[in-house]
Formats: structure tokens, sequence, C-alpha cells
């Protein structure tokens, strides 16, 4: 596979965008822009949508943005096709939906590759989370615990997954899978893999070769689909695994992960399903960005322990109190320990 170019290698892709938004990419406080037709250009700061003051000419002044940028990403557009995605040079991922799909116009989202990552030491300064909470992911890990963290949008649940990752011992192997390349974790001996359109290669399969590298764990990006089912299916048969999704609750996330699995269409009954689940997951991390404070916090933290009558038995070991910004430990004592 070749290798990733790197920021400055990509100067004539990003020499390609026209100079507003060449200027908000440089723009180290900007994670996202958003360009919804000529009269509307937003950014994404500190995980809020602002307005700039920015304008396209035109419709066709965007296409022809998009169109330089996805030809320098090698991939071209084609006049029948209304959604197209890359990911440039540095990483970051740019989907481009065209007329008449977008009827504002042209969008453009960029979702930039941060430089920067968020460290341990910034999500505790920011109380995304407390050192107790941290060490009980730490046990978790030292225990070869399963987890799934989930999250709403801009939840920090993929930031989280990065130094949850970061706290694997250094001498066991960390196998990476994902479908687009966004993990952003330091351990010395990781492995990144990606499907993507360029690798010809399913999810599923690339799950597969994952599982035969000798992975001490096997770190899955963002389930989105069938591909969730032979991730439960890896982790229920003995991988140590981390994994993460959408979700809009912590119940929910356990919910939206058997709605995956039945799209892999492997003829097993729900009840089949929610063992599987119930094997392969220990610990369920629930992540929030709070409107009311612009803040993402680690809001509940649960065992799965299992099922009884067809239910899963959810065990609290964390939760946030939003009244009086504190987390709670619920004195439970976690089965691994």
């Amino acid at each position: 596979m070749a290798q990733k170019r790197s920021i400055a290698e990509m100067s004539p892709v990003m020499s390609l965008l026209p100079g507003p938004l060449a200027a908000l990419f440089d723009d180290a406080e900007v994670t996202g822009i958003m360009v919804d037709g000529p009269e509307r250009i937003s950014v994404e700061r500190q995980g809020k949508v602002q307005d700039t003051s920015l304008r396209f000419d035109s419709n066709d002044e965007i296409k022809a943005a998009i169109r330089g940028l996805l030809k320098a990403a090698g991939v071209q557009i084609d006049e029948g096709r209304s959604v197209c995605e890359a990911q440039l040079g540095d990483h970051s991922r740019l989907l481009a939906v065209l007329s008449p799909a977008a009827i504002n116009g042209h969008s453009l989202i960029i979702r930039k590759w941060s430089a920067n990552p968020v460290t341990w030491e910034k999500l505790l300064e920011y109380r995304a989370l407390t050192p107790p909470v941290r060490d009980l992911i730490q046990s978790a890990l030292n225990a070869h615990v399963n987890i799934l963290v989930a999250g709403g949008s801009a939840s920090g649940k993929i930031t989280m997954t990065n130094r949850i990752v970061e706290l694997i011992p250094p001498d066991e192997r960390v196998v990476s899978v994902e479908q687009t390349h966004e993990f952003q974790f330091n351990h010395p001996r990781a492995v990144f893999l990606e499907a993507g359109a360029a690798a010809h290669v399913s999810m599923d399969d690339l799950l597969m070769a994952g599982s035969r590298m000798r992975p001490d764990w096997l770190v899955v990006g963002e389930l989105a689909g069938a591909e969730a089912a032979r991730c439960m299916q890896l982790f229920s048969g003995g991988h140590s695994g981390i994994t993460a999704l959408h979700a809009d609750s912590l119940e929910n996330a356990l919910a939206r992960l058997e709605a995956m699995c039945r799209m892999a269409r492997l003829g097993l009954e729900p009840e089949d399903i929610r063992a599987m689940i119930a094997s392969g997951l220990r610990l369920v991390l629930y992540q929030e960005y709070l409107a009311s404070t612009g803040s993402r916090k680690v809001t509940h933290i649960s065992e799965l322990r299992g099922m009884i009558n067809g239910r899963y038995m959810l065990q609290p070991l964390m939760r946030y109190d939003p009244l009086k910004d504190e987390f709670e430990m619920t004195g439970a004592r976690p089965g691994w320990e």
C-alpha cells in the first residue's frame, strides 16, 4: 500500500482550493469546513458550527473546487454521480453532494485531520473524565476486557477510542481495521489496515485478515453496517477488541449493534445475535457532547454481564451528574477484578 503523503506534500492539493477555504483549512482552531451552496460557508470550532462571512461567486465555482480536490485525491467525478468521497493527502476527509441532489447548491464537507490530537492530559484538564474513570478503563484493558465506545455526533468517541488504545501495554500487538482511516493513536506495536475503495477489499474480509495477524488487540473503526456481525463474531470468539459506534444512549448502542448484525443476514435468530453481543462485549462506555457547556464528557460506563430472560444485564459502574458536574462511581465492583 502506498505511503500516505505528509501535510507539506499535500500543498498542491490545497492550492486547488479558493483562497478563503485554504485560509480556513490553515486555521488550527477549525476542525471542519462546510460549504452549503454559494451563500454559506461555515466552520466547526470547539464542536460548534459557526457561519463565516465568506461566499462563493457561483455554484460552478464550488464544483470546480470539488473537482480539483477529487482529482488530486485520484477520484473522478462521474456526471451521473451525486455523492463523492475522498481522503486527502494528510488523511483529512472530503464529502461532496452535488446538485440537483443538494438543493441549496453543491455541498462540500472537509473534516480536517488533527495535527495535534487531544492527549490524556488535555482530556483530564477539560474534565472529559477523571483519573478514577481512566483507572477503571485501564483495569479493563489489563484484564483484556472488550470495549465498546458509543456516542452521538461530535461527542468525541473516536478521540476517546484513540486514547484508550494508548493505554494498551506497549509490548502487546495492536491491529487496527477501518473502512476509512480515522484513528490517531500512538502505540509502538500498531498495524493499521484500511478497506476503502482503493484497497478493493471489504471490511468483512479485512477483519478476517486482521484477526490472523496475531493481534493481542483488534481495534475496529466505527461500525456502520453488516461488518458489525463479523466484528462481534471475532470478539465473542476470543479476540480482545475495542470498537465504536454512533448512538444516542448506552442502551441504544446495543440496539443499533443488533440491527447492524442483522444486516449481515447470517440466519441467526434475534436471541442468538444478542447472545453473541453479550459474549463479545464487556465494557460499554457512552460519550456525550453537552451543548449547554460546549464540553464532551464520558457520561455512562456499564459492564455487560451477559443475558437474563433475553435481555442484557447492564451493571452501571459510573455515571456523570451534570447538575453537580461530578463523575460518580456506583460502587459496583467490575466482574473482571
